[in-house]
């Protein structure tokens, strides 16, 4: 099912992307705010971070630097067999909307996987270039768990699913 996709410009966003993206990078966000605190987080904060997009749990996606441009998520990190040639040159971002609680559970809801999963699809049938869609607790170096008890296992059935895949 096609979600809602909103458009909020990051004020932190780096030049145009030096080569085609190579690999996909999910984070949680680490936040129980409101959607609209965690999309304005995004958008203007200290840090200087930055993300292509962001899911609610609803499904919703927020738009927040283009595809074509550098959003600044990846921080300290090593992106195994490809090298160390600019995590955040190389790598598009999905922020999702979660608290990362490892005390308190919060559930990823059935629309927000499915729209991460399009997301992800759309960025595969665009970018041939895509080597691997990696968890940011993969390639940080800092010891990053996002994002925290995200369901792979559906994400990956609906991932084939948007792609086409049957069987």
């Amino acid at each position: 099912m096609p979600y809602p996709v909103d458009i909020v410009p990051a004020l932190s966003q780096g030049g145009a992307r030096p080569m085609p993206p190579e690999v996909i990078v999910l984070h949680h966000t680490g936040s129980a705010g409101s959607p609209q605190s965690q999309i304005e987080y995004l958008r203007n904060n200290p840090r200087g971070v930055s993300i292509h997009c962001i899911i609610a749990k609803d499904g919703r996606r927020t738009r927040m630097v283009i595809d074509e441009r550098i959003a600044y998520h990846v921080g300290y990190s090593v992106i195994g067999s490809l090298g160390n040639r600019s995590p955040n040159g190389m790598s598009l971002g999905i922020e999702i909307m979660n608290s990362g609680s490892k005390t308190v559970p919060d559930p990823y809801p059935h629309s927000q996987v499915d729209s991460t999963a399009e997301q992800v699809a759309i960025w595969l049938k665009k970018w041939p270039s895509i080597q691997m869609i990696t968890p940011h607790a993969g390639i940080d170096t800092q010891g990053k768990y996002d994002p925290y008890a995200f369901p792979w296992d559906v994400f990956w059935q609906l991932l084939s699913l948007h792609m086409g895949v049957t069987g």
